[in-house]
């Protein structure tokens, strides 16, 4: 399981390292940081944007994140739907959220978390990428030594 482990560890490492340009030698990090949407109710497919697009309901909030992996959450977290197709996020005021409440039953009045992807995940998959490079680390240089000591009998 260990041998796994640290080859799916390398394979990303190795994917990162390919993804910067050859000529200029450097690493490209694909990160995000901006507004993201998390879908928490379906709404009506009658409903749709000015162009015709299907929305979603939920909560929209400020995330940063690296290789796709969301890693902190910020800014105050807000009612809103999402057009899908457009990419468009339209946040709610006061009585435009008290209105899908009434009409659909749901209940607005209360914020609510994050899924555990978003509040958690993202984070546990950074800290054991960064424990797999760690122990990597450790595990070669423990090689190494264990080399030279039989090199030196």
């Amino acid at each position: 399981m260990k041998k796994i482990y640290f080859f799916l560890c390398a394979l990303f490492l190795m994917g990162a390292a390919s993804v910067g340009q050859a000529s200029a030698k450097r690493i490209t990090i694909l990160y995000g940081n901006g507004p993201e949407f998390q879908k928490m109710y379906n709404l009506p497919d009658s409903l749709t944007s000015e162009e015709g697009n299907p929305l979603e309901f939920g909560i929209t909030f400020e995330q940063f994140s690296l290789f796709y992996v969301p890693i902190w959450n910020y800014g105050e977290k807000e009612w809103a739907v999402y057009d899908a197709k457009a990419r468009t996020i339209y946040t709610l005021d006061e009585e435009t959220l008290a209105e899908f409440g009434d009409d659909y039953g749901w209940d607005v009045a209360k914020m609510p978390a994050l899924s555990f992807w978003n509040a958690i995940g993202g984070k546990l998959v950074l800290l054991l990428v960064l424990g797999a490079i760690g122990g990597f680390l450790l595990w070669k240089k423990a090689q190494e030594e264990n080399a030279k000591a039989e090199d030196n009998d």
